[in-house]
């Protein structure tokens, strides 16, 4: 990570490249492993497509769709396979998964698209992408903030 060429970073951030501080789990096709009763779900980039016995990811992993649906990151708090259309990324013991999730939700991997017809990344440009690391502590209280927000927002909406 480096801290030392951004000059207006607040006291003790960093801004770490993704595959500095995650792992970044490939799919692949759900064929061999799909099954009805499956202890694990499927995901794909758009979400749960079925289950199977086994996993790629472990809890609190967050997906980004590698084909088509590349901006619609989903936080997964159980253990999953990801399809071949679809990347696991999961934090280090530097950053909070949640953390992780939500500056996901926040960035715009439609910027990383090299294609001319349907929306595709790599794990290249994916690990290249930059994201600002504050202390666990303030990661912490920015998490908790984020989920106290949406909380707020899904009360709302259940209730109209």
């Amino acid at each position: 990570c480096d801290n030392g060429h951004y000059t207006q970073l607040p006291e003790g951030w960093a801004i770490c490249k993704m595959k500095q501080i995650t792992s970044i789990t490939n799919g692949k096709s759900q064929k061999n492993v799909e099954t009805l009763n499956g202890i694990y779900p499927i995901y794909g980039s758009g979400g749960v497509i079925g289950r199977a016995n086994q996993y790629l990811c472990i809890a609190g992993s967050t997906i980004i769709g590698r084909k088509g649906t590349i901006n619609n990151p989903i936080f997964v708090e159980e253990h999953f396979w990801n399809v071949d259309t679809a990347f696991g990324l999961k934090a280090n013991d530097a950053i909070l998964d949640k953390y992780l999730y939500y500056f996901c939700l926040s960035f715009d991997f439609s910027k990383l698209d090299k294609s001319t017809a349907m929306p595709s990344l790599t794990k290249t440009s994916i690990g290249n992408v930059l994201i600002p690391i504050p202390p666990y502590k303030e990661q912490e209280r920015i998490v908790a903030k984020i989920d106290m927000v949406l909380d707020t927002m899904n009360e709302i909406l259940r209730a109209v």
